[in-house]
C-alpha cells in the first residue's frame, strides 16, 4: 500500500510538472520558432521582389538603350540613299564596337535580306517573322521572342526597325541581340538573388545567379513592359534545420522559464502546506492543551484550595519573619497556577460564552482606573484617546476586559525606566480599531512571529499564554489582533472588530 502510494505521488508529481514545463515550453517555442520563420520568409519574399524590380529596370534600360542605338542607326542608313556598299561598311563597323549585337540587316519590305554583317549560303526571307510583320504594320520599332537565328543559328532576340519614306516603308534595318550580353550585365548586378527570366511558353531565356539550396527559397516575379519575359527572383530562406535550430533555441529558453517557475510555484506551495500545518499543529496544541485544562482544572483547583487553606492556617501558627516569607511565596504560586489554570480554561473553551452587545468605549472607561493606577506605580504616563461616536461590538465584556489589561500589563512592564502607554480607540469604515501602544523596549523582529505561540514568553516568571489567549479571545469575537514592535522604539498591538448595526 505504501509503495503504491509512493507510486501515485510521483505520479502526480511527474504529470504536473509535464502540463506546467514541457507543454508549454513546447507549444511557445513552437510557436514562437513558426513565427520568426514566417517573419523571415516575408522578409525574403519583399527582398526577392525588390531583386525582380531591380532586373527588370536594368533590363528595360538595357533594351530601351539598344532600340534608341539602333533607331540612330536606322536614321544614318537613310541618309546613305540606298547605297548597299556604304550602308554595309557603316553596318560592319557598329558592330564591331558593340558586342550587344551579333549581327546586322537590312531587309526589303517584303522580307529578304539585302545586306548581311554575317556570312550567307543562300537566300534568307525573314518576311514570316512576327516581329517583321509586327514592324512594317506599325511602322515602329519591334522586339522579337527568343528565337534560333536563321542567319547564325544561335539563341537571340531580334530588334526590327522599319525605315520609313514619304510614307512608305522602304526597308526595315534588323539587329540581332545576344541574349549572353544581356545576362553578363545581370550577372555583374547579382547580389545572394537567382534571377531567371521566362518567355510566354514558360521557357528559360536567361538565367544568372545561384543558390544553395533551391528547395528552400521564396520567388517573386515581374513582367518586362517591352518584351514578353517575365523575371523571375529566388532567394534563399530557412530550412527545416533552420526552424528546428530556432525551435530548439527557444525550447531552451522556455525551459528554463518554467522551471524557474516550476520551483518557484512549488515553493510557495511548499511554504503554503508548511504555514497550514504549523496553524494546524497550534490549533490541535490548543485543542490538546483546552482539552487537558477542562478535564483538569476542576482536579487542579480543588488540592490547590486545601493546600492554600493548610497554608493560611500554617502562616497563622507560625509568625516568624522566615516562616511568614516563605508562606507568601508559596501563596503568591498558588495564585500563578490558577491564574494560569484560568487562561487554559479561556484558550480551551473561548466560545462557549453568550455573545452581547457593548460599547467598546464604555467597557475601556470601565477598566480605566485599574490601567492608571498601575501606570502610576511604574511612572508612565497613559493617554487614552476615545472615538467621538459609538462603537457598538459583540463580544463577552470580562473577556474584552482581560485583554486589554493584558495587553496593558505587557506594556507597563516593557518600560521600567517609565514612558508613555496610549489606548487609541477609532472607527474605520464598519470596524473598531483598539490599538495599545508604549514606549518600551520593543522586540525584534524574528521574536513578532512567535508573539502569539503558546508558551512563548520573554518574562521570566510569564506562562507564554497570555497574547495567546487574547488572540483566542479576540477572535471568537470574529475580530482579527496584530502585533508590530521595534527595539528601543516601542510596540503596538491593533485589535480589529466589526461594528453591530
Amino acid at each position: 500500500m505504501v509503495i503504491n502510494h509512493e507510486i501515485k505521488t510521483i505520479s502526480k508529481i511527474l504529470i504536473f510538472y509535464i502540463l506546467f514545463t514541457l507543454v508549454p515550453s513546447v507549444l511557445f517555442s513552437y510557436y514562437f520558432a513558426d513565427h520568426e520563420v514566417k517573419d523571415n520568409v516575408i522578409q525574403n519574399k519583399s527582398k526577392a521582389q525588390k531583386y525582380a524590380n531591380f532586373h527588370a529596370i536594368n533590363i528595360e534600360n538595357f533594351l530601351g538603350e539598344t532600340v534608341g542605338r539602333l533607331e540612330m542607326l536606322a536614321s544614318s542608313i537613310k541618309i546613305q540613299d540606298s547605297n548597299l556598299t556604304n550602308i554595309e561598311t557603316i553596318l560592319k563597323e557598329t558592330q564591331a564596337k558593340d558586342s550587344r549585337f551579333s549581327g546586322f540587316y537590312l531587309a526589303s519590305s517584303s522580307g529578304d535580306l539585302l545586306i548581311s554583317t554575317n556570312p550567307t549560303t543562300s537566300v534568307v526571307n525573314v518576311g514570316d517573322r512576327p516581329y517583321f510583320q509586327q514592324a512594317i504594320t506599325t511602322e515602329q520599332t519591334s522586339i522579337s521572342e527568343a528565337h534560333i537565328g536563321r542567319v547564325t543559328g544561335r539563341y537571340i532576340i531580334t530588334i526590327a526597325t522599319p525605315i520609313v519614306e514619304h510614307g512608305v516603308t522602304q526597308s526595315v534595318l534588323l539587329a540581332s541581340l545576344r541574349l549572353d550580353e544581356i545576362e553578363k550585365s545581370i550577372k555583374e548586378l547579382i547580389h545572394d538573388e537567382l534571377i531567371m527570366v521566362s518567355d510566354p511558353n514558360a521557357q528559360i531565356v536567361i538565367k544568372a545567379g545561384f543558390l544553395e539550396n533551391k528547395n528552400y527559397s521564396v520567388k517573386s516575379s515581374i513582367s518586362i513592359s517591352q518584351v514578353p519575359w517575365t523575371i523571375s527572383a529566388f532567394v534563399n530562406t530557412e530550412s527545416d534545420l533552420a526552424f528546428y535550430n530556432v525551435f530548439l533555441q527557444y525550447l531552451i529558453l522556455f525551459l528554463t522559464i518554467t522551471n524557474i517557475s516550476y520551483l518557484l510555484v512549488k515553493y510557495i506551495l511548499l511554504r503554503k502546506k508548511v504555514v497550514h500545518e504549523q496553524k494546524q499543529t497550534e490549533i490541535q496544541k490548543l485543542e490538546l492543551i483546552g482539552n487537558l485544562a477542562a478535564s483538569t482544572a476542576h482536579e487542579i483547583r480543588n488540592p490547590l484550595t486545601g493546600i492554600k487553606g493548610l497554608v493560611t492556617l500554617l502562616s497563622e501558627e507560625h509568625q516568624d519573619k522566615n516562616s511568614q516569607y516563605y508562606f507568601g511565596v508559596i501563596q503568591q504560586e498558588i495564585d500563578r497556577i490558577n491564574g494560569i489554570v484560568s487562561e487554559l480554561l479561556v484558550l480551551g473553551k473561548p466560545t462557549s460564552y453568550t455573545l452581547k452587545t457593548y460599547d467598546a468605549k464604555t467597557i475601556i472607561k470601565e477598566i480605566e482606573p485599574i490601567i492608571q493606577s498601575e501606570a502610576n506605580l511604574m511612572n508612565v504616563e497613559l493617554i487614552i484617546s476615545y472615538a467621538n461616536v459609538e462603537l457598538p461590538i459583540s463580544c463577552v465584556k470580562d473577556h474584552l476586559k482581560q485583554v486589554i489589561l493584558n495587553l496593558s500589563k505587557n506594556s507597563l512592564q516593557a518600560m521600567p525606566g517609565g514612558g508613555k502607554l496610549r489606548i487609541i480607540l477609532e472607527k474605520h469604515a464598519q470596524t473598531c480599531v483598539i490599538r495599545v501602544e508604549d514606549s518600551g523596549v520593543g522586540m525584534p523582529k524574528e521574536q513578532l512571529g512567535k508573539a502569539f505561540s503558546p508558551f512563548f514568553t520573554m518574562k521570566k516568571d510569564g506562562s507564554g499564554l497570555g497574547l495567546t489567549v487574547c488572540k483566542r479571545i479576540i477572535e471568537s469575537f470574529g475580530g482579527r489582533i496584530g502585533i508590530d514592535s521595534k527595539p528601543h522604539i516601542g510596540t503596538q498591538v491593533e485589535i480589529t472588530l466589526p461594528l453591530k448595526d
